[in-house]
């Protein structure tokens, strides 16, 4: 008699933040873990935090997603190990601000490279496998971002709108197989503090749309595996999604031109 494969939810960027958070909730349903972080990213203190709580398995891989070959290097050892992953939640990323020229290139390229490409070769990597299973979720981390022409932060900003449209691409595509896609678009989430501090220069906006990243993964993983096509926790959140749909874009990117302006803040 064949027996079914031990499942795992797979999840990058899972040291703090809202990695962290999702790993947390995950582990309270049960679901055993394969958790991804740069080497000393404090990934161990979260496994440990974790095994003692809840009675699962848990797998971490430090590697950089910035490196070109970091997503087969993760996917080659889950074969190796034998290890079914049903659920993939694409969560690293890396943000900025300033103005364009601020960076070089390379700074972009690491953006680049964790933010969208590392979402999209994880993705074709383990999917093949995933639609062979009887229900599979991927989860990747958009943001409320992906709704704005962000000035001073224009490749954070257009690599999540990257993110928001091929996840919505891709659940269309898949809409005949096991395998459901989600995109998560967060506000600003508390999870540390200098974001703290950002929240507080934010003013009222900042504190109205912000939440804590415990209730944060409650409701993605929730939504998750409910099917939900685009996941914003947060009905103020709910509510900014829906007005920029009426705002035309050049009234939102000169509102985001007077918000971020860097050089006003000098």
């Amino acid at each position: 008699m064949e027996h079914s494969p031990k499942l795992y939810t797979l999840i990058t960027g899972a040291s703090v933040g809202i990695g962290r958070a999702l790993a947390i909730e995950c582990a309270k349903r049960n679901m055993n873990l394969v958790l991804v972080d740069l080497p000393d990213s404090g990934l161990d203190k979260t496994i440990h935090y974790i095994e003692g709580q809840y009675h699962i398995e848990v797998h971490s891989f430090a590697i950089d997603l910035t490196s070109p070959n970091a997503p087969l290097d993760i996917y080659n050892r889950c074969m190796e190990l034998g290890i079914t992953v049903n659920m993939l939640i694409n969560n690293a990323g890396m943000g900025h601000l300033g103005s364009f020229c601020d960076y070089d290139y390379q700074f972009y390229q690491r953006i680049l490279r964790l933010n969208t490409e590392s979402v999209v070769v994880l993705t074709r990597l383990f999917l093949p496998d995933m639609r062979k299973l009887d229900h599979a979720y991927i989860l990747n981390l958009g943001s409320l971002a992906s709704f704005y022409p962000i000035p001073f932060k224009i490749v954070y900003a257009s690599s999540k709108t990257f993110v928001y449209y091929f996840s919505r691409a891709l659940k269309t595509e898949l809409k005949n197989t096991p395998v459901k896609v989600s995109v998560l678009c967060p506000g600003p989430i508390m999870t540390n503090q200098e974001v703290l501090e950002r929240i507080r220069q934010g003013g009222i906006w900042a504190k109205m749309t912000t939440m804590r990243a415990n209730k944060m993964a409650e409701i993605a993983i929730s939504s998750l595996l409910k099917g939900k096509a685009v996941i914003i926790p947060g009905l103020v959140n709910k509510f900014i999604s829906l007005i920029t749909m009426f705002v035309p874009i050049g009234m939102k990117q000169n509102f985001m031109f007077k918000k971020f302006n860097v050089r006003n803040k000098i």
